[in-house]
């Protein structure tokens, strides 16, 4: 029961950090657009406004410029108009149109001396001599801008127009828009970057953290099972006292002090996983409980550093086949059972072997033993080889065996870092 409450944890934990995760994104995703889209709404009314202030301090400086070369020859009027037009970006079209309606100067000289025939402009509904329309001219949709003309004596004698093509704002809004959308991008990279390295920090705390838990539990179960096998020797300490051996008492007490503090130093200086040694070192005791020698090979290694692998898959892998190695033994009736176990890294790639002296798998039953369900220990086994060939398969490794009825069994995990 410990392990599916502590399996459930741990899937809600990691759901939790997802949903954590996967909320924070949408919510700065969505915020982002949410002020780029206001942002560009504002700049576009802002570009309205902008533009029909534009036009009117344009139109009333040209205005001006005007009254001071309104005696030029055509030719020169023409040469300096079109200077001015050139040095103004902002303006597509300026007219200059007399009190008869006839176009003294037309950005486009072929309009130039004749009869303007466009809206005429409605100066007295606009007493301060200017003002700004959108309308339909020659070169096409346009925003205008109407400015009367007076003579040295007050008279009206015309009107000068300046104009703004609508196809000119439009590219002007686009390349604004093209701005925001850019650095709304840019923005949501950013925080996607930003969100990415976050998690990662909380990926990381998080698997440390079911590192510290997976390795406690696995220190408490090696207690657990050592305390039990601590026991055992006491009775056989005890009994040895009794019956007045003293000599073999003190030999066994050594022997066993000997063979633990071997054992123990070997798998801490061989396994750099705290969780992976835990567990192997709960798993010797627990051997020890069966009767069962556990050898430990001598070219064991694990290096963190040369394989990517969760500590929670590998303790799974390797605590289920050595369970099953154990089960193997317990139910046979030979003596002296050993357990051999056997790990090595390289960069990249690892090799898990488990060897048992037990029963062996009959051959009608090899292409059985990772079926969901298959035991012959009775109903409800057979979920352990089968969860383990699954999840060394989802890491992209390979699981097999070379098995002897009656002798025993063999079985060797090959994973590798995912290129």
């Amino acid at each position: 029961m410990a392990i599916v409450d502590k399996k459930k944890y741990k899937g809600n934990l990691n759901s939790l950090r997802k949903e954590i995760q996967i909320t924070e994104l949408i919510l700065i995703i969505a915020t982002t657009i949410f002020m780029a889209v206001g942002g560009a709404f504002i700049n576009i009314n802002t570009n309205d406004k902008f533009y029909n202030q534009e036009l009117q301090n344009t139109s009333e400086l040209i205005t001006r410029l005007y009254s001071f070369i309104r005696d030029y020859k055509k030719e020169d009027l023409w040469k300096y108009m079109d200077d001015i037009v050139s040095n103004l970006p902002e303006v597509d079209v300026i007219s200059i149109v007399d009190k008869n309606n006839v176009r003294l100067y037309h950005t486009n000289h072929f309009l130039i001396n004749t009869m303007y025939d466009g809206t005429l402009p409605d100066f007295y509904s606009h007493p301060g001599g200017f003002y700004t329309e959108n309308n339909i001219g020659p070169s096409g949709p346009q925003r205008r801008t109407y400015s009367a003309v007076y003579d040295e004596k007050g008279n009206y004698d015309g009107f000068i127009l300046t104009v703004r093509l609508k196809t000119s704002m439009v590219t002007a809004s686009i390349r604004s828009m093209s701005l925001f959308i850019t650095v709304t991008l840019a923005a949501i990279l950013i925080e996607i970057a930003i969100c990415g390295t976050i998690s990662n920090k909380i990926k990381k705390e998080f698997i440390e953290f079911t590192e510290d838990f997976e390795g406690t539990k696995f220190l408490v179960d090696s207690m657990r099972a050592n305390n039990h096998d601590f026991t055992n020797k006491l009775h056989v300490i005890l009994g040895l006292i009794e019956i007045g051996a003293y000599d073999r008492a003190v030999s066994y007490i050594e022997n066993i002090s000997i063979i633990q503090r071997e054992t123990v130093s070997k798998v801490m200086n061989s396994i750099e996983n705290p969780s992976f040694a835990a567990l192997l070192i709960g798993k010797i005791a627990r051997a020890s409980e069966c009767n069962v020698k556990f050898i430990l090979q001598d070219y064991i290694k694990y290096k963190t550093s040369d394989v990517e692998i969760p500590s929670e898959a590998l303790v799974t892998i390797t605590g289920n086949l050595i369970d099953n190695a154990l089960d193997a033994m317990n139910s046979a009736s030979t003596l002296n059972q050993q357990l051999t176990f056997g790990v090595l890294t390289k960069p990249g790639e690892m090799l898990i072997t488990v060897q048992d002296t037990g029963t062996g798998i009959s051959d009608e039953n090899q292409n059985k033993i990772f079926e969901n369900g298959f035991s012959t220990k009775g109903p409800g086994r057979g979920v352990g080889l089968y969860h383990t060939k699954q999840l060394v398969e989802a890491l992209g490794g390979t699981i097999s065996f070379e098995s002897q009825s009656g002798k025993g069994t063999c079985f060797m995990v090959t994973l590798k870092n995912r290129g």
